[in-house]
């Protein structure tokens, strides 16, 4: 795999297979005091533009940055090359930059989070962490954490991993603590469920082996050993996003369908009408955190949860706004993947009905009466009471992170306000602005990579982890 961006002592190390030599640590930490809250709600035209509703506090930079001293950290060089211009579908003129991120025993690196003003963590699945310091181009190792379940597919037929699937799949940091979503196959409960880890910034950064806890699993916890599930296996539908909101104090969490039921109609002549209604009554359960969104109040003490939306197939991206609204961005089938604004008890249809069709739709005769059931024609059911997407894609894009563009930063021009996504298939950055027409407007950033996850910093650069364990860093 070619590696690009690489400096002169990243490229001896390549060569030599070790870790490259310490250099100087970063600056520490400066202290960034979070601003007051205006009375405002959201513009008149529906934009995300403005400033924050009444009683929105965002997270406050943990007590310990103020402390953190990166000199107590081993650096090295993070091989950032140089940048490269390029410009989006609608005319920013724009520049990236890419390094190869350190070496793991992972694939890939699943998150990006900030953990200190001017430093972000990037974790893999298996829990090694790195904190990078994007402004010098450097990094340091920080601490392993452990993920609750088993990291390697079981034997039984019924649960296929497909990639780094199972363990740690987004993080953030709120207040003093790390969160970190985590798909947990249990192999002793023959089960697969999402649960939610909770530890100090402190430790992270201090500590070798930092010990996690364990503040929400995901209930129920889903069996791969039904008779017919070899046929239906759970796999990589497992959601896992998490965004928090300062206003009420909660963290959501994305739990996806785990493949449960049916994306093609042969799967479910494959298992029987019966199994999939058994299946789908699951996935309609209001009280089943699946499909869903859960939001987890006062996180860093009691962590109360409950189901918040219905509704969903596989969502990997979710955030909140300056506003306060929480968006969320979904996979459809083939074709119709989502973005949502997400309300608390609303329901946004799966797997009765989605803009996608099932993939092998054009194998079966045009009459829905002719399927094993007609509501398995899902691009043409309506059902009542769901909630239509903000916009939908067809061809899928299969979006990522989802995060918005800081209304005052001055990076790249009229992008402030903004919706940003990350996609998988796409490979791009897709920038969504909300016309006075409230009409969405969309531009592409090709970047050539599947993005996994990003950030934005306060001054406006993009940071976004690949599936090829590259960071790219956008800019204006």
């Amino acid at each position: 795999m070619m590696r690009i961006g690489f400096g002169l002592i990243a490229i001896a190390v390549l060569l030599a297979g070790c870790q490259p030599a310490p250099i100087d640590p970063p600056d520490a930490p400066v202290e960034q005091t979070p601003e007051e809250s205006a009375e405002e709600s959201s513009p008149p035209d529906g934009s995300e533009t403005g400033t924050a509703r009444t009683g929105f506090q965002p997270a406050a930079t943990p007590v310990f940055c103020s402390e953190f001293d990166p000199g107590n950290l081993e650096w090295f060089e993070l091989g950032l090359g140089g940048p490269r211009d390029l410009v989006s579908s609608e005319g920013s003129e724009l520049s990236v930059q890419r390094a190869s991120l350190p070496s793991t025993d992972s694939e890939r690196y699943n998150t990006i989070a900030e953990i200190c003003p001017g430093f972000h963590l990037v974790s893999t699945h298996v829990g090694d962490t790195k904190i990078l310091s994007v402004d010098e181009g450097r990094f340091a190792d920080t601490a392993n954490l452990t993920p609750a379940g088993s990291l390697n597919n079981p034997a039984d037929a019924g649960v296929i991993g497909g990639g780094p699937t199972w363990g740690f799949r987004d993080s953030l940091v709120a207040g003093d603590y790390l969160y970190l979503s985590d798909a947990v196959l249990d192999v002793e409960q023959q089960c697969v469920s999402v649960a939610i880890h909770r530890v100090a910034v402190e430790e992270v950064l201090t500590v070798d082996d930092a010990t996690t806890d364990v503040i929400y699993t995901s209930t129920p916890c889903v069996s791969y050993t039904d008779d017919y599930r070899a046929r239906a296996p759970l796999k990589v539908h497992l959601g896992g996003a998490l965004a928090y909101r300062g206003s009420s104090d909660e963290l959501y969490l994305t739990i996806g369908d785990m493949h449960l039921g049916s994306s093609t109609i042969g799967q479910a002549e494959a298992i029987g009408v019966d199994n999939v209604e058994k299946d789908y009554a699951l996935l309609r359960d209001d009280t089943a955190a699946i499909s869903a969104v859960v939001a987890i109040s006062d996180p860093a003490q009691s962590a109360q949860s409950r189901v918040f939306a219905k509704g969903l197939r596989n969502s990997l991206g979710i955030t909140v706004v300056r506003t306060d609204r929480l968006w969320l961005t979904d996979h459809g089938p083939q074709g119709g993947d989502e973005l949502n604004l997400i309300e608390e008890g609303a329901d946004y249809g799966w797997p009765l009905t989605s803009e996608g069709q099932p993939y092998d739709r054009s194998n079966y005769p045009d009459d829905p009466n002719s399927l094993p059931a007609p509501w398995l024609d899902i691009y043409l059911s309506q059902q009542e009471g769901t909630v239509d997407p903000a916009t939908s894609w067809s061809p899928a894009i299969a979006p990522t992170a989802i995060i918005q563009y800081p209304e005052g930063a001055t990076g790249i021009a009229n992008w402030a306000g903004d919706l940003l996504i990350g996609s998988l298939r796409g490979q791009a950055l897709i920038r969504l602005a909300l016309t006075p027409e409230s009409t969405i407007t969309e531009d592409r950033v090709e970047l050539g990579e599947r993005i996994r996850d990003m950030v934005v910093t306060p001054g406006g650069q993009i940071l976004a982890v690949t599936d090829s364990s590259r960071l790219l860093v956008v800019s204006g």
